[in-house]
């Protein structure tokens, strides 16, 4: 992390600066829903962010197949990686309502007393283990990756606690990376990005309380949602903004990938678009689920090898329905 030529903090590849332009991935699929169909469909989701123009993953709440952490390295494609969150049922009101109504929320709730556990869905002992132990893990098992740029702690509380001693636990476990401890809501003034989700509000770029300055990410935003007839899991759909015309959805997207560009003047070191594929009634992807229609261009995918792997796994799974 370090100052650009304006003096704005932003996270640098060997000492360049660069702005971040990332697709949420949450790594499901219609035919294995957490395992993908091959090892080519794996590369096709990177390849295609890449010729969308999109230089950064962030793999949500997953640790994907190490195939896909090596494709990224291959081709070159910035990872940021989350931790799998837990804990107890969510709070609507602490996970949602609140941060949604209440910017404030952002900066002004601890996350470090028995009191905010609970809220944050955090208040077992054996769970903030758990998560020590596996984030632990997850940083073991994945630092060789040159593609992973940045550790993301926690979610939109989702299972939210102590995220200073967090972000100091990983520092002394990987000194080389930058973390973003806390993304969505509840910053704790620690890390190395001050990191919003921005669905509802003009996107902008808000001054950092925390001392030293941290590099600024909307690191979630959009969502904007196009249901496909006979390429959708479910007739209902889901998303932040509903299109039924295909050329006002494209449109829509255009311009709001365009504003979140034109932040990066004002202070924006990146961005995170949700999403890069439709999930089950998750209909605001890039892509379709079965990944046979990129909605931005409106293309059938046709014959791709990932494509004709989906098609053989899907076969191959109605065929053992059937016996």
């Amino acid at each position: 992390m370090e100052p650009d030529e304006h003096g704005i903090v932003r996270l640098c590849v060997n000492h360049e600066p660069r702005f971040l332009r990332g697709v949420l991935d949450q790594g499901y699929w219609p035919d294995g829903l957490l395992t993908a169909p091959s090892d080519e469909a794996l590369a096709f989701d990177i390849e295609t962010c890449q010729k969308l123009g999109f230089t950064m993953l962030r793999k949500h709440i997953k640790i994907e197949s190490d195939r896909w952490y090596y494709h990224c390295d291959r081709l070159g494609m910035l990872v940021w990686q989350d931790m799998v969150s837990g804990g107890s049922p969510l709070s609507a009101w602490h996970s949602s309502y609140k941060p949604t109504f209440f910017r404030r929320s952002w900066t002004s709730c601890a996350d470090d007393t028995p009191r905010r556990h609970r809220a944050y869905s955090a208040g077992s002992d054996a769970y903030r283990a758990e998560w020590t132990d596996t984030c632990a893990g997850t940083i073991a098992y994945l630092k060789n990756h040159p593609s992973i740029v940045t550790w993301v702690l926690f979610n939109e509380a989702w299972g939210q606690f102590d995220a200073r001693s967090a972000t100091e636990a990983v520092r002394a476990l990987d000194p080389t990376r930058p973390i973003d401890a806390v993304s969505g809501w509840y910053d704790q003034a620690c890390g190395d990005f001050s990191s919003v989700h921005n669905y509802f509000r003009p996107l902008e770029v808000y001054a950092d309380q925390a001392q030293p300055r941290r590099a600024f990410v909307i690191s979630e935003f959009g969502g904007l949602s196009y249901h496909v007839s006979d390429h959708s899991s479910l007739s209902s759909s889901y998303g932040y903004g509903s299109f039924t015309d295909l050329t006002a959805f494209r449109a829509a997207v255009g311009k709001a990938l365009a504003v979140a560009d034109s932040l990066e003047s004002e202070g924006l070191a990146g961005f995170v678009y949700t999403q890069l594929s439709d999930v089950e009634e998750e209909t605001n992807g890039i892509l379709t689920y079965d990944r046979r229609i990129n909605k931005l261009d409106g293309d059938p995918i046709g014959e791709d090898p990932a494509i004709a792997a989906c098609g053989a796994a899907r076969a191959s799974s109605q065929e053992g329905e059937q016996r």
